[in-house]
């Protein structure tokens, strides 16, 4: 029986260690799409010295399209990690201390947003911000074209 509880206490370290990697992956996809979208604003920022271009459409529909990509993204690293973490409370009941079961516990089991915020939610207010940023974008372009084209049928 001592057997089965060390190789059950390296599956859990093991499955720990996997929620943590998952963690760091869905971090270096936000510093990826971070500085993909700072460099997109940066160059619609450059363009917007010069008249009108279809490229200024064409880089916020590109800035709408990954973002929307990194909500994606963020919401898979959210659905891994949650069943990682279901995983992880299932093998703790076999162990002496229920370390993540308490602390989530604690934590109203993220109930309350008063208590606990999921970081995975209020991470994707800033791709959502920039979707909302790009389409002004797209809408201040368009806005005198579509000026033009109501004057001209009237």
């Amino acid at each position: 029986m001592r057997k089965d509880k060390e190789i059950l206490l390296e599956q859990y370290k093991l499955y720990v260690e996997s929620a943590e990697k998952v963690s760091d992956r869905r971090q270096n996809s936000n510093n990826y799409y971070l500085t993909l979208n700072s460099v997109l604003i940066s160059f619609a920022g450059y363009l917007s010295t010069l008249q009108f271009s279809i490229w200024h459409i064409m880089i916020a529909i590109a800035g709408i399209s990954s973002s929307i990509i990194w909500v994606l993204t963020l919401k898979s690293c959210r659905n891994l990690n949650s069943s990682k973490f279901k995983m992880i409370h299932k093998m703790e009941q076999d162990l002496p201390a229920k370390l993540f079961k308490e602390e989530w516990d604690c934590l109203d089991r993220g109930k309350n947003g008063k208590i606990y915020r999921k970081l995975s939610v209020v991470e994707q207010g800033i791709p959502i911000m920039f979707i909302v940023l790009y389409s002004f974008v797209i809408l201040i372009m368009l806005y005198p074209l579509i000026i033009n084209l109501i004057m001209r049928l009237f």
